[in-house]
């Protein structure tokens, strides 16, 4: 069995690879921050990126601020936003904009298929985020592309991160993302700090724990 994947300088356990996660919670308050974090691996892993609301090049410097070893050999960032910028240390795979799902899985692919030929079989996967494609799409599609990507991650052995801010979504709509993955962590803050609990992982925390959203 294949090691599982680790977390620097968070209250999470390790995970075991096939696992994608749903994080749910308002972005300035950590979600984002935590999503990040939890993409930072090895110097044997790679990480695919898929940016709806922000730019490549301002994704990358996101990428080095929380720990990512950015290098266009084992970065890659799915741009659903458009950016020009030449100088993005990352690969850079443009798509044409948040409602082409076909476009992100076939990128995804690709990328993979790209990393395997340079040795890299262990890839985090983020999707940053899925409250940007309901806002191109309706919920019955999004869910299916979701259920897809995780679909593929599990069969890689790979980690997903699936990011989604609550405060625009009805409980409902984030019951059914939740569904596909394989458990949920919620982040909020609370009195100045940020904290997170899971749901449907094992041996991870269950009640608010704090964490350092901001390095």
């Amino acid at each position: 069995m294949r090691d599982e994947y680790r977390f620097t300088g968070l209250p999470l356990a390790d995970i075991r690879p096939g696992t994608s996660v749903l994080v749910s919670g308002p972005t300035h308050d950590g979600a984002r921050s935590l999503s990040m974090q939890m993409l930072a691996g090895g110097y044997d892993e790679g990480a695919i990126i898929v940016t709806t609301n922000k730019r490549a090049s301002r994704m990358a410097e996101d990428c080095q601020r929380f720990g990512i070893d950015v290098r266009d050999d084992r970065t890659a960032i799915l741009d659903c936003v458009g950016d020009d910028d030449p100088d993005v240390p990352a690969r850079v795979l443009p798509v044409s904009g948040p409602s082409d799902l076909t476009g992100i899985g076939m990128r995804f692919s690709d990328v993979y298929r790209e990393f395997k030929t340079t040795d890299i079989d262990r890839v985090r996967t983020g999707l940053c985020s899925v409250s940007t494609l309901l806002s191109f799409g309706d919920l019955r599609t999004v869910s299916r592309f979701t259920h897809t990507l995780v679909g593929r991650i599990d069969k890689v052995d790979g980690l997903g991160v699936f990011v989604v801010d609550p405060s625009g979504h009805d409980e409902q709509a984030i019951n059914t993302l939740a569904q596909f993955c394989s458990g949920r962590i919620e982040v909020r803050d609370r009195d100045g700090r940020t904290e997170l609990r899971t749901r449907g992982l094992a041996d991870q925390p269950r009640e608010w724990t704090p964490f350092d959203a901001f390095p």
